[in-house]
């Protein structure tokens, strides 16, 4: 068994890049960034990687195994964790009424194979964000698409020192008659390991139901095409807006669930 960050790291991209929807939650950026405050081990088998597990005392945030059995005592030590992040495959195994707060997010995946035809309705045209002027219009814009979620200009901002920001990828539909912004879309390049995301795909509620979203998405997977090996995408699960219908439409495919549990 492994228990070095560095090593960790490598055994986390080695089975990332085979299945990243079954291996994260997320990007694998983003769990890489914070690995150095948690405690993390791996186990082999030869030269596979057969488990993959990262935790700060019982708050769990990787947990990974080649099979996905688990034992009694895999089960009993995920049962004490008073938070986690796990793939459904072992929330199932794990009795679920030790926990008080349960929420579900799909994650699925694009193979990027294929260009699109992008086409908005009349009266619609892409524009790229201004980075420098226009922060404070883009969280305006996504508080107006969530009854509780309102990044602040500071929080947007932020997202502009990450190390997958691409200026290119934050994207406007704009209607022309209003000369003002409808719709957005914020994707992310990680360039070592080739994998796009999208991070916000978002219209107002008033130009719903027009092709928007699907626009925003299509712009973005060709945008993403000559880039990426790949672009995973998450979301809530029963949201009322089924963003997941949406990304299928647009290409994506995958069953992978995962799951926020906490005492």
């Amino acid at each position: 068994m492994g228990n070095n960050t560095v090593s960790f790291s490598e055994a986390l991209k080695y089975v990332y890049r085979k299945e990243p929807c079954r291996v994260l939650p997320n990007a694998l950026w983003k769990t890489l960034i914070r690995i150095g405050d948690l405690d993390c081990s791996f186990e082999l088998d030869g030269n596979e990687v057969t488990k993959l597990v990262a935790r700060e005392e019982k708050r769990l945030f990787v947990f990974w195994k080649k099979n996905p059995g688990l034992d009694e005592l895999s089960k009993k030590e995920l049962e004490r964790m008073d938070f986690m992040v796990i793939h459904d495959e072992y929330y199932r195994q794990l009795d679920g009424r030790l926990f008080s707060y349960t929420k579900s997010y799909f994650r699925i995946i694009h193979d990027n194979k294929e260009t699109y035809n992008v086409e908005l309705p009349a009266g619609f045209a892409f524009e790229n964000v201004n980075i420098a002027s226009e922060i404070e219009e883009v969280s305006e814009l996504i508080g107006r698409c969530y009854e509780d979620i309102h990044p602040d200009v500071e929080t947007v901002r932020s997202w502009m020192k990450h190390p997958v920001f691409e200026k290119d990828l934050w994207v406007w539909v704009i209607d022309r008659k209003k000369d003002t912004p409808v719709a957005l879309g914020i994707a992310e390049i990680d360039k070592m390991i080739q994998e796009g995301s999208l991070e916000w795909i978002q219209v107002l509620p008033d130009y719903q139901g027009k092709g928007l979203g699907s626009a925003v998405v299509f712009e973005l997977l060709n945008r993403l095409k000559s880039r990426v090996a790949f672009t995973t995408v998450s979301g809530e699960v029963g949201n009322k807006t089924n963003p997941e219908r949406l990304y299928r439409k647009c290409g994506f495919y995958g069953n992978d669930i995962w799951w926020v549990l906490r005492k």
